[in-house]
């Protein structure tokens, strides 16, 4: 029983941590990573982030577990919309 706990919280922190730093991704300066690792980073772990997010709209029951879900695929959909959109014009 302890592993199944372990996975869930593996899995909720997925969407929950990963769509805010995905977004958080988009705000660093040039300075500090170069634009194509933060796009390439960012993007992966927004992807993540709104698969997991969606797997636990469609499959779980609770209501805290869709919000939670929502709350990570709406990040993660922000984050890559900045690095198509608005990431390329800041040159």
């Amino acid at each position: 029983m302890e592993s199944l706990a372990f996975l869930a919280v593996i899995i909720i922190s997925i969407t929950l941590i990963g769509g805010p730093i995905a977004v958080a991704l988009t705000f660093l300066p040039q300075r500090l990573l170069p634009l194509a690792v933060i796009k390439i980073l960012a993007s992966l772990i927004a992807f993540i982030a709104i698969l997991v997010g969606v797997m636990l709209i469609i499959n779980v029951n609770s209501i805290g577990a869709r919000i939670i879900g929502l709350i990570g695929a709406a990040c993660g959909v922000i984050a890559i919309y900045r690095v198509i959109n608005i990431i390329p014009k800041l040159k």
